[in-house]
């Protein structure tokens, strides 16, 4: 009898000591729950709070980097700078000014909320015009070095180890097999900033689409790779899995959209185009390349009918003309944008 009793003394014992740390750690989940959602796949980006306003001096910072400097690019932000250092484009259309070496990795966050569509686009293009140049700028550079390498090789010289290995990049880089000068050369061009801005402003909703937004995306790129950032489309099909490729900054987003043209098989008549335009000394018109991209969208003609009406209206070909400043901006005159 006495075993029995201490066995039913030891087996409350033991039950109440689980009941107890049973209502302990009901009470620490109510205090402290566990989270519980699922968390987004690496591909998806950060909110659009989470995005950082750079300087313009400091456009190839990391997301880790932005990170220190969480305050947003805002309309009022971009209209005081570009109103401190002159910049209007009415002088720049009349050649009365360049455009200023003006970088920016974002587009203002609140842009959609100007009510004045002309001052919206005007902001619109001030901010990405001199990215296009820029662009554009780099693309020249690249070719000329090309150019004086094949005429040195021509000539039966060497070449440095250096140049060699760039040149070699260089061909892989734009799909180009073997030394065939020619096709690298027609696919080393520019863009011209007519059709560039006409296309942003129609692929992005000028500036103002959720992609833009969230991931600096300006021309709607689709991506099936799953280690790219994108951003999946809400009236996607359960039976799609691409998704909109996001970048770190605008400038990216205009680099990619320039070399897709510049390589991709659907545009090789766009390329042949402007090569024509080349080697015939004439100026490389926008709205001339832009008769060869039906195949850019699923709209066919009716898009290349909306670009030129872009182009058109807002008188854009003038643009095509225009330079960078020569001056560089000095980092204690930028403004913080």
């Amino acid at each position: 009898m006495a075993d029995m009793k201490e066995s039913k003394g030891f087996q409350w014992t033991v039950l109440t000591l689980m009941g107890f740390c049973l209502a302990l750690l009901i009470a620490l989940h109510i205090s402290a729950p566990t989270n519980t959602t699922s968390k987004a796949p690496k591909a998806v980006l950060k909110l659009p709070n989470e995005v950082a306003k750079l300087p313009a001096s400091k456009e190839n910072l990391k997301p880790a980097q932005m990170d220190k400097n969480p305050k947003l690019l805002s309309v009022n932000d971009l209209t005081t700078a570009f109103n401190k250092i002159g910049y209007h484009l009415k002088d720049v259309r009349e050649g009365e000014s360049s455009v200023p070496r003006l970088f920016l990795a974002s587009l203002p966050h609140d842009l959609a909320t100007l009510t004045q569509t002309e001052e919206r686009k005007a902001l619109f293009f001030k901010a990405l015009l001199p990215l296009i140049l820029k662009t554009n700028e780099e693309i020249l550079a690249e070719r000329a070095r090309i150019l004086r390498l094949r005429h040195r090789l021509n000539l039966g010289l060497d070449i440095i180890a250096q140049d060699q290995i760039w040149l070699k990049a260089t061909f892989e880089r734009y799909k180009v097999r073997g030394q065939k000068f020619d096709q690298l050369l027609q696919k080393v061009d520019i863009v011209p900033p007519s059709l560039a801005l006409a296309q942003a402003a129609e692929e992005s909703g000028w500036g103002t689409s959720r992609f833009v937004r969230e991931g600096n995306a300006l021309f709607g790129q689709w991506t099936f790779n799953q280690n790219d950032d994108g951003i999946v489309p809400a009236q996607r099909g359960d039976d799609q899995t691409h998704r909109i490729k996001a970048f770190d900054s605008i400038k990216d987003s205009l680099r990619a959209y320039v070399h897709n043209l510049n390589t991709h098989a659907a545009y090789k008549a766009l390329r042949a185009k402007r090569a024509f335009m080349r080697t015939t000394r004439q100026p490389i018109q926008g709205s001339l390349l832009a008769m060869a991209l039906d195949k850019y969208s699923e709209r066919g003609e009716q898009y290349i009918i909306s670009l030129k009406a872009i182009m058109d209206k807002n008188n854009l070909p003038l643009y095509d003309t225009v330079t960078l400043s020569d001056k560089m901006m000095l980092a204690s005159a930028e403004p913080s944008i």
